[in-house]
């Protein structure tokens, strides 16, 4: 196979934001070294957890934390985060999810937090602390999903489906796109 030639944009949805760091670290992740900074020119993360939490779900969070990314580096970084969606009044799927993101886990109250539905605010623009050259960008009144597409979202996330169904834009909607997309 030919040498690839040109670099591209990453943009990582929820847990695929982490994900994108890993792809771009030197560090070797399940055995494989990926070295993807030599194919990347940007990495856009949209409502990605970027705080370590307790747990195995944010053992990789954790593993990417370990690596600063604070060399100046060729590789742009934007870490987006909805708000607009508050712990206290969203549905258990959000406080559950909000308390789940922060440093005392589910034993912590996802109620005080606000953010994308699933991901509180401080811990999608969380990258700051870990790769220091990022751009942040808070996005109001935007959720996580685009639940009322999702078979059965009125039974595990009623709240987040009918905000959604009723127009509130989630990360995907073409002019919530045009937001973040803009920064490339």
């Amino acid at each position: 196979a030919s040498e690839p030639t040109g670099k591209i944009a990453l943009i990582g949805h929820s847990a695929g934001g982490w994900i994108c760091r890993a792809y771009l670290s030197d560090r070797k992740y399940s055995c494989k070294q990926y070295e993807g900074r030599k194919l990347v020119h940007s990495l856009i993360t949209l409502g990605s957890p970027h705080c370590t939490a307790p747990g195995p779900a944010f053992n990789g969070v954790e593993w990417v934390n370990r690596e600063k990314m604070d060399v100046p580096s060729d590789v742009r970084a934007l870490a987006v985060g909805g708000t607009g969606y508050s712990g206290d009044s969203c549905g258990l799927l959000t406080e559950h999810s909000y308390a789940f993101c922060c440093e005392h886990g589910l034993h912590g109250d996802g109620t005080q937090y606000d953010g994308d539905g699933v991901t509180p605010i401080h811990s999608s623009l969380g990258m700051k602390n870990f790769v220091p050259h990022s751009d942040t960008l808070i996005l109001d009144d935007v959720g996580h999903f685009c639940w009322s597409n999702v078979f059965g979202s009125e039974t595990f996330a009623p709240e987040l489906a009918r905000y959604h169904k009723e127009g509130r834009p989630w990360y995907g909607d073409d002019h919530i796109v045009q937001k973040w997309a803009s920064w490339l």
